[in-house]
């Protein structure tokens, strides 16, 4: 048995593929090998596209594994993939509220934001008595979900943009905002957003399940 994640974004070739991709790579850095399963998938999702070639481009120039990228193909979100995942990061408000609608059951407490959940986990003081990594990645999943209304997180932020037009974005810090849509949101700050992100999240999720089972 292992711990599922479920990455959702809207079509599923951008932000939530890089999301898989940091938090594979995150937790597997931190020796959780085959203990967590990451997977993706998107609310509007086409079957079988690939991957942004921006974002694969941006993420072979930062050393991730892009080849990761380069073989991926989208697919749309199911009830069953909701049901099945035991922690879902999705990449920005509107998908969690989506997602809450289809009213699966317990998912709106397995249900973050990716950056909602980074914030939320350095804030708690996690407490595990499971005998298993996976079985206390669900309980520190339950305790994240606990502290929501109890611990007040930063709204909104500007984000400069390191390429033309230079501007600064407003961006909630809950979100990694959509390139492909709206302002479109430059792919650069999608990955600055995403890959420190994903990392601050499995490294304080491994510590509090390693702290534990030492």
């Amino acid at each position: 048995m292992s711990f599922t994640v479920l990455t959702v974004c809207a079509a599923n070739v951008c932000r939530s593929p890089l999301m898989a991709l940091c938090l594979e790579r995150s937790f597997l850095a931190r020796g959780f090998g085959g203990d967590v399963d990451v997977r993706s998938a998107g609310v509007s999702a086409a079957e079988g596209d690939g991957a942004c070639p921006e974002i694969a481009r941006l993420t072979k120039s930062r050393g991730l594994p892009w080849l990761t990228l380069e073989q991926h193909r989208s697919r749309a979100l199911t009830d069953e993939q909701i049901d099945r995942a035991d922690l879902i990061l999705t990449a920005d408000r509107a998908l969690r509220s989506e997602i809450v609608k289809r009213a699966r059951p317990g998912s709106i407490g397995r249900t973050f934001t990716l950056r909602e959940a980074a914030e939320l986990a350095e804030a708690v003081s996690f407490r595990v008595e499971e005998r298993t990594m996976e079985g206390n990645l669900r309980t520190l999943t339950t305790q994240l979900h606990h502290s929501r209304g109890f611990i007040d997180l930063p709204r909104v932020q500007r984000l400069p943009t390191r390429t033309l037009p230079w501007r600064r974005l407003q961006v909630h810090t809950h979100d990694v905002p959509d390139a492909h849509e709206g302002a479109r949101a430059p792919h650069g700050i999608v990955l600055r957003l995403t890959m420190p992100t994903a990392d601050r999240l499995a490294a304080t999720l491994a510590h509090g399940v390693l702290a534990h089972l030492r």
